[in-house]
């Protein structure tokens, strides 16, 4: 009887963990109201373009092709202005990040 009371609270927190993984993952694509497609234009505060996006990352970040250099976008720098996306970077901070 001892064994079974002490089992069953190890057995429910051994079945937490999963859930809550799931849900640190989530907070930087929930960000954005619609996630970054590949081959979207991606640009800058100011409108101008910076590259285009190759790959969408599960962290929500992006990898872009800028001047030719594969670059790391980090979720945390994306933003959609009027359903484009745009990133706080500007086209040489953006390299700085290959």
């Amino acid at each position: 009887m001892r064994i079974a009371t002490i089992l069953a609270p190890l057995a429910l927190l051994a079945a937490a963990p999963p859930a809550l993984a799931t849900d640190t993952a989530a907070p930087a694509a929930a960000a954005l109201e619609r996630a970054p497609r590949e081959g979207e234009v991606l640009r800058d505060a100011k409108a101008r373009i910076v590259g285009k996006v190759y790959r969408v990352q599960p962290s929500g970040g992006v990898l872009a092709i800028v001047n030719r250099e594969t670059v790391r976008i980090p979720a945390d720098t994306l933003s959609i202005v009027d359903g484009k996306l745009v990133t706080s970077l500007t086209k040489a901070e953006a390299l700085k990040r290959k």
